[in-house]
């Protein structure tokens, strides 16, 4: 159990160098002109060592953008939960992630066109992110307090609110990938809780506005 207990402790610490080598790379001269013999090479490992950890350097970029989810999800998940509202709680969630996005837009870039591609060409190996089931939790809740309608998934309503977040980023890269990324989302937000409404004469309300 020992043995086994070092092994896995040296296989950790090879796949942590392999991903703050990337991260380091990615920063200096871009993900694009980075390659895996340059992320081996800062890591000190060999390149079959690094296709033991990822198939690509796509897939490192994924999990190391899941670590920094997770841990500013867990972060501030009890501030989320202080809030009243869905809203109010989906803005917070949005802000941490538009202010590392408006830090690193070129890898913000690279993760979103590789998550909308994998969606479009092999949507089975769409892996769902903490992002996405930080929004789950959050729209769960919502139900729970009656301000989002309970007549569909927590899930699906996530897929429609990255539906029209993604378009939004898409917006913001267009603009140059400067400030303002939390208030498109924002607006995004706000076109998803339309149609999130949670009671029946709300609902009907809107429909006669768009009528």
């Amino acid at each position: 159990m020992e043995q086994q207990s070092r092994r896995e402790r040296k296989k950790e610490e090879t796949r942590r160098r392999i991903l703050e080598a990337s991260f380091k790379l990615f920063v200096e001269q871009g993900f694009e002109n980075t390659t895996i013999d340059q992320i081996a090479e800062e890591a000190d490992i060999g390149k079959g060592t690094f296709y033991n950890y990822f198939p690509t350097k796509e897939a490192v970029l994924f999990e190391f953008m899941e670590d920094i989810g997770r841990r500013r999800g867990e972060k501030i998940w009890a501030d989320i939960i202080s809030l009243r509202e869905t809203r109010q709680r989906l803005s917070k969630a949005f802000a941490t992630l538009s202010s590392w996005f408006e830090e690193y837009p070129e890898l913000a870039r690279a993760y979103t066109m590789d998550r909308i591609n994998t969606l479009i060409k092999t949507p089975a190996s769409y892996k769902i992110n903490h992002l996405e089931l930080f929004l789950a939790e959050i729209i769960r809740l919502g139900q729970e307090i009656g301000d989002i309608r309970d007549d569909i998934t927590p899930s699906k309503l996530v897929g429609y609110l990255m539906g029209i977040t993604l378009i939004q980023f898409c917006h913001w890269f267009e603009r140059g990938a400067g400030p303002g990324l939390h208030k498109l989302c924002m607006q995004g937000v706000d076109f998803f809780l339309i149609g999130a409404l949670s009671t029946e004469d709300s609902y009907n309300t809107v429909s006669q506005e768009v009528k």
